[in-house]
């Protein structure tokens, strides 16, 4: 929007020897890790796994709706997981078992509780507000037990409750067609 004058000049960096600069001279000051040895870094990694093991078995968050008695599980979190409450509403309104975990923690993901509801539920319906990345860990939880399907929307666009009914409407549709074939 407005000129702009560069100096003619270039101003040389002063000097830092401990600067790496790219060439043999300062490849001594290339450090890799805060920790030099192979043996202190093996050390440090196994203590991060054990506190990550900690926090996985501890930190679990989620919250489950209907779930008791559902055949069809729909998971979502965030803006989704309200959708999916009221969705929850109107399809047991007509009849339809439907049941919601809500991971209120993304990591540690609540895979256990989702492998335990994969075997009682027939269907488990993903809701995101992205193209499916939840979907995978779902996937990956539920390891085959029973079908995982995806509904999302981009773009800012938040799912009704209505379009969720239909989805699982559709879900419900399908497997009565395939239990009947």
């Amino acid at each position: 929007m407005e000129p702009v004058r560069l100096p003619l000049g270039v101003v040389p960096p002063r000097a830092r020897p401990w600067a790496i600069q790219g060439d043999a001279a300062t490849r001594r000051n290339l450090i890799s890790s805060i920790y030099l040895s192979h043996d202190a870094l093996e050390r440090h990694e196994r203590a991060l796994q054990a506190k990550y093991a900690i926090v996985r078995a501890r930190e679990v968050r989620y919250e489950e709706i209907g779930t008791a008695d559902a055949e069809v599980l729909l998971v979502g979190y965030g803006i989704a997981s309200r959708v999916l409450r009221r969705a929850v509403t109107l399809l047991r309104a007509d009849g339809i078992r439907v049941g919601l975990l809500r991971p209120l923690t993304l990591w540690p993901f609540p895979s256990s509780e989702l492998r335990a509801l994969s075997a009682r539920v027939g269907t488990i319906l993903v809701t995101e507000l992205s193209a499916g990345q939840m979907v995978e860990d779902v996937r990956l939880a539920v390891a085959e037990r029973c079908p995982v399907e995806f509904y999302g929307r981009m773009g800012g666009n938040v799912p009704t409750a209505e379009e969720i009914v239909e989805q699982v409407r559709g879900l419900e549709e399908g497997r009565r067609a395939e239990a009947a074939a």
